[in-house]
């Protein structure tokens, strides 16, 4: 039996598939996860001195301090995943506010590393909470930033290379 041109249409156009919702998802909770690993990364260094700590220092510091802003966009980007299996078009929209926004601040955290590390040492806060990071230090402290950018860059590719369902009457 051959099936309806209606729902011919609504597949041809693309729609909601569950690996929209998981991408969304993981993606979303990428920070919150970089901050569960550096804490337990900061129990097992405990302090040694070694420049792996002070990384683990900024992570924490950046991760605790950073829930104000990052937490929201978490919460909008999973309300958005949520959403996407009744309300593709408005999930969409919310997952990408999510993710975009979130683009911007681990960029803005990328663009603050490399920036530090470039500023001459008098012009640095005596009183800061975490010592300047090395050049390796640096490297690795904006790794999982990158990851995150790219991260969120492939869900908003996912999510947009495709039409919202239209529904044909």
């Amino acid at each position: 039996m051959a099936e309806p041109a209606s729902r011919t249409l609504l597949r041809a156009r693309g729609s909601w598939q569950r690996r929209d919702s998981v991408h969304v998802t993981w993606v979303a909770l990428l920070p919150l996860m970089l901050l569960v690993v550096s804490l337990l990364g900061a129990f097992v260094e405990d302090n040694r001195g070694s420049w792996v700590g002070d990384v683990l220092v900024m992570w924490n510091l950046i991760g605790i301090f950073g829930l104000v802003v990052s937490l929201p966009l978490v919460v909008v980007s999973l309300i958005g995943a949520a959403v996407l299996p009744s309300k593709f078009h408005l999930g969409r929209w919310l997952s990408s506010l999510g993710s975009s926004a979130m683009m911007l601040v681990a960029g803005a955290l990328v663009v603050g590393a490399i920036a530090d590390l470039t500023t001459p040492p008098e012009y640095r806060d005596p009183n800061s909470w975490a010592g300047p990071l090395s050049l390796l230090g640096t490297a690795l402290f904006v790794v999982p930033y990158l990851v995150i950018i790219a991260a969120n860059t492939f869900v908003l590719v996912c999510l947009w290379k495709r039409p919202a369902l239209v529904r044909a009457d």
